[in-house]
């Protein structure tokens, strides 16, 4: 069973739950031919079908959209950006962007969590997710983990 009560996203006439996506997420959905790809697929398919938000930051769009051109090419790119693209015409996306206050926070989360080998952008991702009450992470770095997030799909 998977559990995606996290927060509550007033939107329109409906509540839903929302999700924080990290770039391994979007990674695996995008390059076909990546080891995860199934898993990600599968659980993308059981948040859209849950209406779960998704909610992910300019740095992590920065780095996605960077590891799909030099490893998938282009395209890759490019379509990654029309998922982004139709998920908030949609309302099911959302994508924060990091100001000089955000940033801050990430610079203390890589200093409080010192024996963490955190990137700056996970760092800010965590910062997100906790001014925004998210607990989930829908992703696969173990980092997040470490720092108290559920993360998954979880791999057997």
């Amino acid at each position: 069973m998977i559990i995606i009560s996290i927060k509550r996203i007033e939107s329109a006439s409906r509540t839903r739950e929302s999700v924080f996506v990290d770039s391994g997420a979007w990674i695996a959905l995008i390059k076909r031919d990546d080891r995860l790809h199934d898993d990600a697929r599968q659980y993308y398919d059981k948040l859209y079908a849950a209406r779960a938000g998704l909610l992910t930051t300019n740095y992590i769009v920065a780095e996605t959209a960077t590891r799909l051109r030099y490893d998938a090419g282009l395209q890759a790119a490019l379509d990654f950006r029309t998922r982004i693209d139709a998920l908030h015409r949609v309302g099911r996306g959302r994508t924060i962007w990091i100001d000089e206050r955000l940033e801050a926070q990430g610079w203390l989360i890589m200093a409080q969590y010192a024996d963490i080998p955190l990137s700056l952008t996970d760092a800010t991702s965590a910062a997100v997710a906790r001014v925004n009450r998210i607990t989930d992470v829908f992703g696969f770095d173990k980092h997040f983990a470490a720092l108290g997030f559920v993360v998954a799909p979880s791999l057997s």
